[in-house]
Formats: C-alpha cells, sequence, structure tokens
C-alpha cells in the first residue's frame, strides 16, 4: 500500500528521506540517529536514504534497511521509493505507473546508501535476483 503525504502525518510511519539520514536499530522497538561518516559492518541494522539503480540506468531516491550480519546487506522488504510526495514500495504495481514504467523497465539491480558503508567493496552494490523474487 502506497503512503501518502496525509498517511505519514497520520501514522507512526518514517522514512529517510533526507540526504545522508542513517538510523540503527538499538532494541527491540528502538532506533536513533546514526550521526558517524560510515555505517560499519557491525551485525546491526540501518535504515538509510539512498539511491536504487534500475537495470536502464535511472537512479531513484529510496528508503531501505540493511542488515550487516550477511554480505547480501539490502532488506528488499524495506525499500520504498517516493514520487511525488508518496511513498511505494519497490515492487507495488502502483509504482510502475507512478514512474511510468513497464515490469521490464523496472527491476532494481544496484543500491547505495548516501552515507558510505564501511567496507573495502565500494558502491554501488548489486542486488542479488534471488532477492528480487516475490514472496
Amino acid at each position: 500500500m502506497p503512503f501518502t503525504p496525509k498517511d505519514l502525518q497520520e501514522l507512526p510511519i518514517s522514512f529517510c528521506s533526507r540526504e545522508g539520514e542513517t538510523w540503527v536499530t538499538v532494541g527491540p522497538c528502538s532506533i536513533t540517529a546514526w550521526k558517524k561518516r560510515k555505517i560499519p559492518l557491525d551485525g546491526r541494522q540501518y535504515k538509510c536514504a539512498g539511491t536504487i539503480i534500475l537495470r536502464n540506468g535511472k537512479e531513484l531516491q529510496a528508503s531501505f534497511s540493511i542488515t550487516t550480519t550477511n554480505f547480501d546487506f539490502i532488506i528488499m522488504d524495506s525499500l520504498y521509493i517516493p514520487v511525488k510526495g508518496t511513498w511505494y514500495r519497490w515492487n507495488e504495481p502502483q509504482l510502475l505507473d507512478a514512474l511510468n514504467l513497464s515490469k521490464e523497465e523496472f527491476i532494481p539491480y544496484q543500491w547505495k546508501t548516501d552515507k558510505p558503508l564501511d567496507y573495502h567493496v565500494k558502491a554501488p552494490y548489486v542486488i542479488d535476483d534471488r532477492l528480487l523474487k516475490e514472496k
């Protein structure tokens, strides 16, 4: 379900929408702003502002979570993309309509966080096709 600006005012929902915005999960129901320059590979989960790069090369602003417990990093269920103030989950059909793209044109291929990972491999990172399979 897309989240409109009205939803964001009325519901306790938030997305990383400012460049470089990053939060770290510090407890079962608690997150805090991550102010350091890089995101460490410390086994925690981070919610990040970033970019999704489609196979056609188009770059889209996004908000998503990453886990530093494995090297897939990105958590696809947390990937939302804003279009004109409305936030869409990456696999919602309405997103394709809002972007005026076909399903074949819209295949997330790479991603990068605005705040870099403290990782020897530099962004952008390729999204493994098995993560794109719908559940």
